[in-house]
């Protein structure tokens, strides 16, 4: 008995990006870039093109300024658990089984997009995603110069007068230590001072190798808001004011040691926005 071979193309799906309608292609081509530095853009219609079979197709329509077709290789699983948190609402669109691999990928890009681009994600079966613009408030400036701990400090000191150096292990000069920034509601912003991450985006930097990361991380009194993923507006405006006070720091470094801005997914974020 021959076994049956299944010839039939992979199911495929499609869910749909809703930017705001000013949103440059270009700009959306270059955020996808970040993360996907082989991604291409059709010269016919601005169709961009990532790995995998993954398409961001624009809609062209008189009235589809903003709007982004994500079409994706449909791969699913089991239902997310309950109680299970979920941040980007994967469980609550996909009550049937859960995205992952390719599609999983290009969703969470999709997501990112939004997040970033103040924006929407609308998936195949018509579940509305909405990202928080602060649900990802952590940036890191990688920079080709390190401070001294001590050097750190003093710059921080005008900025934070509260910030503190948290135990210095032995030995350290110029990486491998960290600051801490205390904030309103038993929150806190944590300094870190280490070896660069090596973020896809700079990958083209002479530098990199040899690059430090300066890592400003939120650190909230209830990790567990983490997981939520429409936050009350006590929440969400703890998370503005700590991107807002994270911003600030940022840019201080960069204006100090040099260097780019880069969120927590690994997207350049341009200074001038960060306040």
């Amino acid at each position: 008995m021959t076994d049956t071979v299944d010839s039939s193309p992979p199911a495929r799906t499609s869910h749909r990006l809703q930017l705001p309608r000013d949103t440059a292609p270009e700009d959306v081509l270059a955020m996808v870039r970040n993360l996907h530095p082989d991604a291409t853009a059709e010269e016919s219609d601005g169709t961009i093109t990532l790995e995998d079979g993954v398409r961001l197709v624009p809609d062209r329509s008189p009235r589809g300024a903003g709007r982004w077709t994500l079409e994706t290789p449909r791969e699913r699983e089991d239902p997310a658990p309950e109680g299970m948190g979920d941040s980007h609402g994967y469980g609550r669109a996909f009550p049937d089984g859960m995205p992952f691999g390719v599609e999983r990928t290009a969703l969470d890009l999709a997501w990112s997009l939004g997040r970033r681009l103040y924006g929407a994600v609308v998936t195949d079966d018509g579940a509305r995603l909405e990202p928080h613009p602060f649900h990802i408030r952590d940036l890191t400036v990688v920079s080709p110069h390190a401070l001294a701990p001590e050097s750190l400090a003093q710059l921080l000191a005008p900025l934070e007068p509260e910030a503190e150096l948290d135990e210095v292990p032995e030995n350290v000069v110029r990486t491998g230590y960290s600051a801490t920034v205390p904030l309103p509601a038993g929150d806190a912003i944590a300094v870190r001072v280490g070896r660069s991450s090596r973020p896809t985006a700079l990958s083209a930097l002479g530098w990199l190798e040899e690059a430090v990361d300066y890592e400003l991380v939120h650190l909230s009194a209830d990790p567990e808001e983490e997981a939520v993923e429409v936050p009350d507006a006590e929440t969400a405006e703890r998370w503005h004011q700590a991107y807002r006070r994270i911003g600030m720091l940022a840019g201080l470094l960069v204006e100090t040691v040099g260097g780019y801005v880069v969120d927590l997914e690994g997207f350049l974020v341009d200074t001038d926005d960060l306040a």
